[in-house]
């Protein structure tokens, strides 16, 4: 249990996905791009210098690129060497990654927005718990004070109680 307290991984899961900042929609439109633009910029270049012979020109390097990033694979123009097919291969990979990414956020948004409906829910009907629970405590509080005066006895009272205890053939 020593452990627990000195690790940071032992922290509650919603402790920790609370405080991570989230991707909103126009980000991650923004990642993606920036992401496969690199990618096929990258790739046009690097199956230029691969595979001169299937790609005279930048233009017909960039269409391969775009065709091949976006899972669309017209096969028009496709590289024979095997270093170019591995710069295709890279990017057949970033293309899919992409597309699973933004489904990935589109997900994430629907399920942290009905999360967060729940939560506040849920938060609700804690403060309404809290104010019933603090208005049974102070009532209880009233009572038990009531009760020490009744069995607190007055000395009059005492009298009385001591008379009372010994019976009516005692006096």
């Amino acid at each position: 249990m020593a452990n627990a307290r000195r690790r940071p991984a032992f922290r509650p899961l919603r402790a920790r996905i609370r405080h991570r900042p989230r991707l909103t929609w126009s980000q991650a439109l923004i990642l993606v791009a920036a992401v496969s633009l690199t990618a096929v910029a990258g790739a046009a270049l690097l199956v230029l210098r691969t595979d001169p012979g299937q790609f005279p020109d930048l233009g017909t390097a960039l269409w391969w690129a775009v065709a091949t990033v976006t899972t669309v694979g017209y096969g028009d123009v496709v590289p024979v060497s095997t270093p170019g097919r591995l710069v295709g291969a890279a990017l057949m990979f970033v293309g899919i990654g992409s597309f699973a990414f933004l489904t990935a956020v589109a997900a994430s948004a629907i399920v942290v927005g009905e999360v967060g409906d729940e939560e506040r829910r849920i938060e609700r009907a804690e403060a309404d718990i809290r104010v019933a629970v603090e208005a049974v405590l102070v009532r209880l509080t009233e009572v038990e004070n009531r009760l020490r005066m009744l069995t607190v006895p007055t000395e009059a009272g005492a009298e009385d109680a001591a008379a009372s205890s010994r019976g009516p053939l005692s006096r």
